[in-house]
């Protein structure tokens, strides 16, 4: 643990959730513009620049729109090896990237909502973690029965608008529920589009909305896939993974939930059928910053601003752990073991060159005392050797952005030249890269993080209330102009919240908690902005939450009648004490953060004080050690290793589970998840019991 830092460096359900919001025809919008994304033109890489925008001609069915040219030529890939003096070389520099997931070279053609008569979703997509890159694709059919043969140009199209009003006959869902459909004449319906979180492939495992595209096929049981449809599956599934990041991994339903799903086209995931094969190499023309609500950030306690004037230099760190750990994971140590206010880094970025937003461009860091306010620190997730040039491309576009958001070229510097600060980090390789220039690609930077906010756009300036209810109670108090509700936290938002704090008299910090929550509701003469007779949240509703709830296994269940009363609000605080927040019984971003993080990432283990080989390998994955499920000196090397730099303890990594080992761990968990354990260096059910109760939270 360096001490001389604010930062962990050694010194030697089915859920209805996503981004996009919809315009008047039912498509999709971010900042950007169009629902999904813009293929680049020219400038960007070489290809001609089309949108994803689809249309039906004809009775031919010949569609026009989206056509994606080969993906084998034209482009710069965003891990391109860096050439010129100071680029990051072998032996003692960093490695070569892993091998990319392959990608079909055939174009595709999308048929947009609007082509195929979607109706708008019923109100914004909820903003919870999308990081489909760590699944891939899951395969859908539409239950029992049989469908009828259809004509493309008409049946296909009721089709998908029969599924979308299935779907808004539940109260919860706010759309139809898959990213694409497929029909069995192959063509290709866009549901939710690449940008939005699943909501069909349940959550009994893990991760399973968070991971994966839904992709429905149109048939049902007693159906079998057409080779048109298979084929269109197939060349989707390379779309995603060259363009929108999709892992390697095809599953059917059934692999991921209890269920016959998907019927006759299981066949096809197993054999092959839809695997795109290696026919070209994925590349990107730029690089996009995943906002805080992509990997589900929990809100952060208070925010400093910090102007575009006060900044002088930007930070290379590294977060001295395996380069499996997630943003998620490093915002738990920094907010529960370190006390701090949120994640330290204004940014991350992983070892395949994935951008994360931390603090933001314009909020104080907590990641170099002393230079927290002047420079933006940006942190690798791994050690020493283990960034490629993708990282070297990924930060080198965040420099380069910070220069032209500053209006300035800005100091480039490591975490361990920086006066005041002894630390090795970030290790030797990156320190040589940063000294000779931080050499690479240059790809322009896509901020999707609603304008660098520091925790806005969903992910979070407050704990009660989501930023588009915050932005709908400040135009319903009169805010002239009125605010855009969109979801997104930007100047404006942030000037109007301010604008109510001060009118229904609590300190204007900008950040909507539990006392603006209550001064509003007297000064509106209202609850707290749910429904259901008295709801606690602007998040989920009354009845979601009573299935949450139930869901998490509380006995007696809940009766879900969307009315709140002692009952769901006992319910409720039994969950957030579950998941690791506050048992206020306010459902807000904080406690849907949380509830989201325990599907997600959480080990889902019984917390019965039995080191089985369950806990032993959800320990094993924690502590970046193979999983195999068998205890020995290996993994306790592993445990020792972690604690050292993520508990602040300084262990001799010697495989020996020792009483100073144990104390350790039993320290670690007190500070990461409130265990309240006796440091007393004892091995037994009760440490056990917290070790499974941690790594359920995601807090180990």
């Amino acid at each position: 643990m360096c001490t001389s830092c604010d930062s962990p460096h050694g010194t030697a359900p089915s859920d209805d959730s996503g981004i996009a919001l919809p315009d008047a025809n039912g498509n999709g919008s971010s900042g950007s513009g169009s629902y999904g994304e813009r293929i680049t033109g020219p400038a960007d890489g070489g290809r001609p620049g089309v949108s994803r925008r689809g249309a039906l001609v004809g009775g031919s069915a010949a569609l026009a729109g989206l056509v994606l040219p080969a993906l084998s030529g034209g482009g710069t890939p965003a891990y391109a090896a860096p050439a010129g003096p100071g680029a990051l070389a072998k032996p003692g520099g960093l490695t070569a990237p892993p091998p990319r997931y392959g990608a079909s070279t055939r174009s595709i053609q999308i048929i947009s909502r609007h082509t195929w008569g979607a109706q708008p979703p019923k109100r914004p997509y909820d903003a919870h973690s999308w990081q489909p890159w760590n699944g891939g694709a899951a395969i859908h059919h539409l239950g029992n029965g049989s469908v009828p043969s259809a004509d493309h140009t008409t049946d296909c199209f009721q089709q998908v608008r029969e599924v979308q009003n299935i779907a808004f006959r539940d109260p919860e869902m706010v759309d139809i529920a898959y990213n694409y459909l497929v029909c069995q004449h192959g063509g290709i319906f866009e549901g939710r589009g690449p940008s939005v979180r699943s909501a069909a492939n349940g959550d009994e495992t893990t991760g399973a909305n968070q991971d994966y595209f839904a992709i429905c096929g149109l048939l049902r049981l007693d159906d079998h896939p057409s080779l048109q449809m298979r084929y269109g599956i197939r060349d989707l599934i390379g779309f995603l993974r060259s363009t929108h990041s999709a892992g390697p991994r095809i599953r059917g339903h059934r692999d991921l939930y209890r269920t016959e799903c998907p019927g006759n086209l299981y066949q096809s995931v197993g054999n092959g059928d839809l695997e795109p094969g290696n026919e070209g190499t994925p590349g990107g023309s730029e690089l996009v910053i995943h906002a805080r609500y992509r990997w589900g950030a929990r809100p952060p306690r208070t925010v400093a601003r910090v102007p575009w004037t006060s900044r002088t230099g930007f930070t290379v760190h590294y977060s001295a752990g395996p380069p499996t750990q997630t943003p998620r994971q490093i915002q738990n140590y920094h907010m529960d073991s370190r006390g701090w206010d949120d994640i330290g880094y204004n940014f991350l970025v992983d070892r395949d060159g994935r951008i994360y937003e931390g603090r933001g461009w314009t909020v104080e860091g907590a990641h170099a005392t002393g230079h927290n306010t002047s420079h933006i620190g940006v942190c690798f997730i791994g050690g020493d050797g283990d960034a490629g040039p993708r990282v070297a491309t990924a930060v080198r576009g965040l420099y380069t952005r910070a220069c032209e958001l500053a209006g300035r070229s800005l100091a480039r510097t490591w975490h361990g030249g920086l006066p005041g600060q002894s630390t090795s980090c970030p290790g030797s390789a990156l320190r040589a890269w940063v000294q000779g220039g931080m050499q690479g690609d240059d790809l322009p930077v896509r901020d999707d993080s609603g304008g660098g906010s520091g925790g806005g756009g969903g992910g979070g300036m407050t704990s009660v209330r989501s930023v588009a209810a915050q932005q709908r109670a400040v135009n319903d108090l009169g805010h002239m102009p009125k605010l855009v509700v969109d979801g997104v936290w930007g100047p404006l938002t942030d000037g109007g919240v301010r604008w109510l704090q001060q009118r229904v008299g609590v300190a204007a910090d900008g950040l909507w908690g539990p006392a603006t929550e209550q001064a509003y509701a007297a000064y509106t003469g209202g609850g707290s902005g749910g429904g259901g007779g008295g709801g606690m949240t602007s998040v989920r509703s009354v009845a979601a939450q009573q299935r949450a709830v139930n869901d998490l296994g509380r006995t007696p269940q809940l009766a879900v009648d969307g009315v709140w009363g002692p009952s769901t609000d006992a319910g409720v605080r039994w969950l957030q004490q579950r998941v690791g927040v506050a048992a206020d019984g306010l459902w807000g971003p904080a406690t849907e953060a949380a509830y989201h993080a325990w599907l997600d990432e959480g080990a889902r283990l019984a917390v019965d004080g039995v080191f089985g080989q369950a806990t032993v390998a959800a320990v094993q994955r924690a502590v970046g050690v193979p999983a195999d499920g068998v205890w020995g000196p290996d993994s306790i090397r592993g445990l020792q290793r972690h604690l050292n730099t993520w508990g602040g303890a300084s262990l001799t990594v010697d495989g020996a589970m020792g009483p100073g080992t144990v104390r350790a761990l039993q320290t670690h968990l007190n500070r990461m998840a409130a265990a309240g354990l006796t440091v007393d260096g004892l091995w037994g059910p009760a440490t056990v019991r917290a070790v499974q109760n941690g790594l359920n939270l995601g807090r180990f």
